[in-house]
């Protein structure tokens, strides 16, 4: 049960409402779009310590234009958070929603325009990530989040977007990216679909028609087997052994979740690959390991000390 919150981190509620958490899954496809650039175009990067704050300046407009779309997100899902009991710092009006419209907007607007000051195509394809995460997904007239597979169709385009948005960080664009970039499309939309399961409940409630709303869990949990299995194949096609590895080694997660279709199983199958491609990336930079133990520290200390919250954990039980 959720007690009282402390208030003696309560600041940092306005950097927790662009989701620090989902900040994970936004750097892995952005980098593995950065790494296939090496790997395809000249040489992988095996544990590359190469650092510069131009790349820093590059991460830090696409980590806050995409937390600006979970924004958006939470301020279309202030009911069925109330109902699934998460990201209540909006729905629960920690954060005024007037506010928090305020803060996506200005910082989408800021983001964009230093997007377009440094590279034309990156500001381009980032332009499009944000107009369909953060508006097709979420308002009228479109509101594909709450259609079974433009919903998975939405991840899908965002996701390639991210690829190609490290891609361009790294060198010379081509559109022979956009077909290198399937195999981590297919990884990222099998977990997306499953994501829709745990929050199933609050989406019935509030009339939210998401791929587990319409069809069963089996068939949710076979779609993203699917998925995955295929992704696993390109990557051996392309001889990519981020994408390749990573999938190999979340593939008991899924087998096992096939024939065990509880939501302990589908959360193990959630966050556990994306582990898998970021340690795969690491080898790569290790430095983004540093970044991400420190993201994964800071939400575990806010949600402890803000609301008595064990979160992020890799800790489930069934």
């Amino acid at each position: 049960m959720l007690k009282a919150p402390s208030r003696s981190v309560a600041w940092l509620d306005y950097l927790f409402i662009f989701r620090p958490t989902l900040f994970f899954a936004v750097w892995i496809i952005t980098l593995a779009g950065y790494s296939g650039y090496f790997i395809f175009e000249k040489e992988p990067a095996w544990w590359s310590f190469d650092f510069n704050w131009k790349l820093v300046l590059y991460f830090t407009i696409i980590t806050l234009s995409t937390g600006a779309t979970f924004i958006l997100n939470q301020l279309q899902d202030i009911e069925s958070d109330k109902v699934n009991k998460k990201l209540f710092l909006i729905s629960e009006e920690y954060i005024k929603s007037g506010r928090a419209l305020r803060i996506a907007i200005v910082t989408i607007i800021a983001t964009l325009l230093l997007a377009l000051i440094l590279n034309w195509r990156f500001f381009v394809i980032l332009g499009i990530c944000i107009f369909f995460w953060g508006y097709v997904y979420n308002y009228k007239p479109f509101e594909w989040k709450d259609k079974p597979m433009l919903g998975v169709l939405i991840n899908f385009i965002s996701g390639l977007c991210l690829f190609l948005c490290g891609w361009i960080i790294a060198g010379d664009w081509k559109w022979m990216a956009i077909l290198y970039a399937m195999p981590y499309l297919l990884a990222w939309t099998a977990v997306a679909i499953l994501t829709t399961i745990p929050d199933k409940m609050g989406d019935q409630k509030t009339g939210k028609n998401t791929i587990s709303v319409h069809y069963e869990n089996k068939v949710t949990i076979w779609l993203a087997f699917i998925c995955l299995a295929l992704s696993f194949a390109l990557g051996m096609y392309f001889k990519d052994p981020v994408i390749s590895l990573s999938c190999l080694l979340a593939s008991p997660l899924f087998i096992i979740m096939l024939f065990k279709p509880i939501e302990a199983w589908v959360l193990r199958s959630i966050r556990y690959p994306i582990m898998f491609l970021a340690l795969t990336l690491c080898v790569e930079f290790p430095l983004f390991f540093i970044v991400i133990l420190i993201n994964f520290y800071l939400c575990r200390f806010y949600y402890l000390s803000r609301f008595n919250l064990n979160y992020p954990t890799f800790q489930i039980e069934e």
